[in-house]
């Protein structure tokens, strides 16, 4: 699959750098095997890139379920300081089909498991797909390293951020990712990222609203930067 930044042109023009990091995407059909695919002509297989960009407006409501939150979160990180952030009531327009790929265009996305998955990745069966496919961890921390300096990494879904954390420990990232704060619910490096162990978008959890999902990000990153810069 295509991951990653999802416009390089507004990505380029971004004041905030996010990534955001989720387990796989669902995929219904049987996936293309690699013996199929014309690397000049790469039919078939998922771009999640463009499918972010153009696929999820108003005229495409196919996936927009897992990216309405995740675009709400990504209005008030990108406009979040120590002192403040954006309403909910200003966030919540921004999740929907006017305004969905305008924000997700600033950041980009990766996909830890690089194949297609069913609707429940659990973390038992990530901690296995790992274990058996271990090269992942090099391939995404290789992916990570070019997109430079980033201010949040949103760890998104059971078990992403115990993922996340042995990638930042392999060699191309370790010195880039030295680790300052660790806590169970995020890490701060020597410099300046934060890499926060959040929910799934789409699985905010029982009783749990966009609203609630949308704040309780917002408070926990903007008392992370208080105590980074305090």
């Amino acid at each position: 699959m295509f991951d990653g930044i999802v416009c390089q042109e507004e990505w380029d023009k971004a004041d905030k750098h996010i990534l955001l990091v989720l387990k796989d995407y669902n995929e219904k059909k049987k996936p293309i095997t690699l013996d199929k695919i014309n690397i000049e002509n790469p039919v078939g297989i998922f771009n999640l890139r463009k499918h972010l960009r153009v696929g999820i407006g108003s005229d495409n409501k196919n996936g927009w379920k897992v990216w309405d939150n995740a675009a709400r979160w990504v209005y008030g990180l990108s406009r979040l300081t120590i002192d403040d952030y954006p309403s909910f009531e200003k966030a919540n327009p921004q999740g929907d089909s006017d305004h969905r790929s305008s924000n997700l265009k600033k950041v980009a996305v990766i996909d830890v498991k690089k194949k297609p998955g069913t609707s429940s990745c659990n973390k038992a069966k990530l901690i296995k797909f790992f274990k058996e496919y271990p090269e992942n961890i090099l391939f995404t921390a290789r992916q990570i390293a070019l997109y430079g300096q980033l201010d949040y990494i949103i760890c998104c879904g059971s078990g992403v951020f115990d993922i996340f954390k042995k990638i930042v420990k392999s060699d191309v990232l370790k010195d880039k990712y030295n680790i300052v704060v660790k806590t169970s619910d995020y890490l701060v490096t020597e410099n300046g990222t934060v890499i926060v162990n959040y929910i799934h978008p789409l699985l905010l959890g029982k009783g749990m609203g966009k609203k609630d999902a949308y704040l309780i990000l917002m408070k926990l990153v903007q008392k992370i930067l208080q105590a980074k810069n305090g």
